[in-house]
């Protein structure tokens, strides 16, 4: 009798040890993943965007370096951001592409995931991943996620970093014309194609709003979409090779100072 009244609590232990989870178990347990995810999503969110913009910013410290390579194998002249040949134009990217390892990914910024060099796709839908960092047609056309600085354009005025030869504004910039290295921007994030309507321009900084020599230039006022790209900031990359991460609407750029200029005080 005794045997089988062990056998039966065993059973009944077994029975109980092998049940599932109860609802209302289920339902907490379910509560609590819930409550993890939403404490730890949003916090992988912002390293996993932390991760992209210093990797952005060090693509722009890449081209920094980059420029410095280039102007000093050409007596400190820094490249144009622009130029004509007899097929028709290229841009700066195409001077530097051998200082950085011909790499398309260092004109990039991995937050931008539509306006992409490496990608060789130019605004219009078209595939020219052969004129990728070449002199060649399309080229030009190719949109990219980094921008250089051509803010003041006009000649005449405050002097660009990266200005364009004869044939246009004859304004291309050298060395000896910089005053303040560690407050000049050289590349940041995006471009000024703020109305969309310079397609083939989309890798280059200017001010599209207003006398483009004038003081004043702010791109959030401006709209341009890159200037906000990291958490309402974006990265720069200045001519003594440092980079920060800016609230570009505290950029100066007024009648003492301007960070767009090879000039320090050029208004």
């Amino acid at each position: 009798m005794n045997t089988l009244h062990q056998t039966i609590v065993n059973d009944a232990e077994i029975c109980r040890r092998r049940r599932g989870f109860t609802l209302i178990e289920l339902l907490v347990v379910m509560a609590i993943i819930s409550l993890l995810a939403s404490i730890l999503l949003p916090a992988l969110a912002k390293a996993k965007d932390r991760a992209l913009q210093i990797q952005c910013l060090n693509n722009q410290k890449q081209l920094s370096m980059s420029t410095h390579l280039y102007t000093s194998d050409n007596a400190e002249w820094f490249p144009p951001i622009q130029d004509r040949f007899t097929w028709g134009e290229s841009s700066w990217r195409a001077y530097l592409f051998n200082y950085v390892g011909r790499s398309g990914k260092l004109f990039d910024c991995p937050k931008e995931r539509n306006e992409v060099y490496a990608s060789g796709r130019t605004s219009t839908g078209q595939l020219a991943t052969n004129a990728v960092g070449q002199f060649a047609p399309l080229e030009i056309n190719i949109p990219s996620g980094i921008g250089a600085v051509d803010v003041h354009w006009l000649s005449g005025g405050a002097p660009p970093p990266f200005g364009r030869p004869a044939g246009y504004e004859n304004n291309v910039c050298r060395w000896s014309r910089v005053e303040a290295p560690v407050k000049m921007i050289l590349f940041s994030d995006g471009h000024s194609d703020v109305f969309g309507v310079w397609p083939y321009d989309r890798w280059w900084i200017w001010k599209e709003i207003g006398d483009a020599n004038s003081a004043g230039y702010n791109r959030v006022a401006q709209g341009d979409k890159g200037a906000v790209r990291h958490n309402r900031k974006s990265n720069y990359a200045f001519a003594d090779g440092s980079t920060r991460l800016l609230d570009a609407a505290r950029i100066p750029c007024n009648r003492d100072e301007c960070w767009w200029s090879a000039k320090a005080d050029p208004h």
